[in-house]
């Protein structure tokens, strides 16, 4: 094996050490299930790949030659190693910068919110810190209880600042608050009457989760690149797990069944 091969071999394997545990990172800790797939955290990884795995074992496959003699090369090997570290802290900055950093319900949806999302909310640090028992942290919107009131934020909403990023209404996911969720559910066994590929989906999931689809409703879960809906325990509020239906084809199972109010409870 010639040394430039082998120079590249060593370099391609450290670099691939260094990608394990920033994969770690970013699936795990800034991107948990489900939000990985559809909230940026793939586009992340392909960025941070790009980066580690073929920039820097590129380049010293490119630039490395004994007969430069060792001063020049380790020199060479040097400026690749930071060209590299570089890139690498920039990408990475990049993909914290748009993590999942809370999820609000708010409208009748669960929302995902980057950083500066969370920032631009106005949330305090005192409400931010009660939400952290969840990963990501999660929130509820309360809106107020006369209907008047709520209706006028619900329609100032439509084409002013979403609801969504109104922090000063943030609550706790409290079991109160997960029950008046639950009120806004779509109850999964009208869904599966809509449509038959729809009564796949919801069949294949209640055999898994080995629950009956009246035990349960579904909500929409908006990300950066996909919709796919949660699944709430009807009795308790918990999310029990996600479910391959979008809010398109919610909405389309209502004519099986009543439409939820966002106006009909303190909350969305």
């Amino acid at each position: 094996m010639s040394p430039r091969i082998k120079a590249f071999l060593i370099h391609l394997g450290i670099s691939l050490l260094i990608l394990i545990a920033l994969l770690y990172v970013v699936v795990f800790i800034w991107y948990p299930p489900p939000f990985f797939a559809i909230d940026g955290g793939w586009q992340g990884v392909r960025l941070i790949t790009g980066v580690d795995l073929v920039l820097g074992p590129m380049l010293t496959l490119a630039v490395y030659n004994t007969r430069k003699g060792m001063r020049k090369l380790k020199f060479d090997l040097l400026i690749i190693a930071i060209i590299q570290f570089s890139s690498l802290a920039v990408g990475s900055w990049i993909v914290a910068g748009q993590r999942t950093a809370m999820v609000t319900f708010a409208n009748n949806r669960f929302v995902s919110m980057s950083p500066s999302q969370v920032a631009d909310s106005g949330v305090t640090e005192q409400v931010l810190s009660s939400l952290q028992d969840q990963r990501p942290p999660m929130a509820y919107v309360a809106l107020p209880d006369d209907p008047a009131e709520r209706t006028r934020m619900v329609m100032e909403n439509l084409g002013g600042e979403p609801l969504f990023k109104r922090g000063d209404l943030y609550e706790p996911l409290t079991l109160e608050n997960r029950l008046r969720i639950v009120e806004q559910g779509y109850d999964l066994s009208l869904v599966a009457r809509s449509r038959d590929e729809l009564a796949d989906i919801v069949g294949d999931f209640s055999r898994k989760a080995g629950l009956t689809s009246e035990r349960v409703v579904a909500l929409p879960l908006y990300c950066r690149y996909g919709v796919l809906s949660l699944v709430l325990d009807r009795e308790t509020g918990e999310i029990i797990d996600t479910i391959a239906i979008n809010h398109d084809q919610l909405i389309a199972s209502l004519s099986k069944g009543k439409q939820p109010d966002p106006t009909s409870s303190n909350g969305n």
